[in-house]
C-alpha cells in the first residue's frame, strides 16, 4: 500500500525524555540550583511554548534553543547567557541515543518489505544524525528529512513538499509515523499524507498504536 515511511525520531524511534532530563539537570545545577520537579516543569512548559510557536512560523529554531534557557532562569531571578546554556544542553543530548521499546525490531521488520525509510525531524541536524548513528538506526533510512537543514519545520508544508519531491513519491504513497499531534499528525494530514500517531491520546490520525510494534499490523 504504502511506498515510503518518514518516522519522526524523539519520542516516536528515540527515548529524548531519558537524555533530556540529564541534559537539563546540567543546565540548571550550572547556576547552582537544586533539580526539582517544579523546575523542571518549568522548563518543560517554556520549551513546549517555544516550540509550538516555531510550529506555527512564528520564531526560528535558533531562537528556540536559546531563549528557552534565558526565559526559564529569568523565573528564578537569574540573567545568563541563553547560547551558552544550550552549549551545555547541547553536549549532554548528543551523548543521549536510548531507543524506545521495540525501535530496532521495527526498523528491522519493516526494511525487509518493499517500503523505503526515511527519518522527518524538528531536531538540530548535528544532534540527530550523530544521535541516530549511536544508537545503530541510521542505516536503517534511505533519506534524512531534519528541520535544520530543510529551512522549514514540521508541520509547514514545504517540509513535506520537500520531502515528497526527494523521494520522488505522491503523498497517497507516504505514511507519517510520529508522536506530536501538532508536528507530525497535523503536518502529514495538511500535506494529504496518511499518519500513524504513536502515543495514548485520541487523535484524528488515520492509524493510531501505543507500540512500535503494532506496525505490523498495518505493514504485513
Amino acid at each position: 500500500m504504502y511506498k515510503h515511511i518518514f518516522f519522526d525520531l524523539d519520542h516516536t524511534l528515540l527515548d529524548f525524555a531519558a537524555g533530556e532530563h540529564i541534559a537539563i539537570t546540567q543546565v540548571i545545577e550550572s547556576e547552582g540550583l537544586a533539580v526539582t520537579a517544579e523546575r523542571f516543569q518549568q522548563y518543560q512548559s517554556i520549551n513546549k511554548k517555544l516550540w509550538q510557536a516555531l510550529e506555527r512560523g512564528e520564531i526560528k529554531k535558533d531562537e528556540v534553543l536559546t531563549r528557552r534557557f534565558s526565559e526559564f532562569f529569568q523565573l528564578q531571578t537569574i540573567t545568563v547567557d541563553g547560547a551558552l546554556k544550550e552549549q551545555i544542553f547541547r553536549t549532554a543530548i548528543n551523548d543521549s541515543h536510548q531507543l524506545l521499546p521495540g525501535a530496532i525490531e521495527i526498523l528491522a521488520y519493516l526494511k525487509d518489505k518493499p517500503v523505503i525509510l526515511s527519518s522527518a525531524t524538528n531536531g538540530v541536524y548535528a544532534t540527530q544524525m550523530k544521535r541516530m548513528k549511536e544508537a545503530g538506526i541510521y542505516s536503517y533510512f534511505s533519506h534524512h528529512f531534519i528541520s535544520e537543514e530543510i529551512g522549514y519545520s514540521k508541520p509547514q508544508p514545504e517540509f513535506f513538499a520537500y520531502a515528497l519531491k526527494q523521494v520522488n513519491a505522491r503523498p497517497e504513497e507516504v505514511l507519517m509515523i510520529g508522536d506530536s499531534i501538532t508536528s507530525d499528525i497535523a503536518g502529514a494530514q495538511a500535506a494529504g499524507i496518511d499518519s500513524c500517531y504513536i502515543g495514548r491520546e485520541k487523535v484524528d490520525s488515520t492509524y493510531s498504536i501505543s507500540h512500535l510494534m503494532e506496525l505490523t499490523d498495518i505493514i504485513k
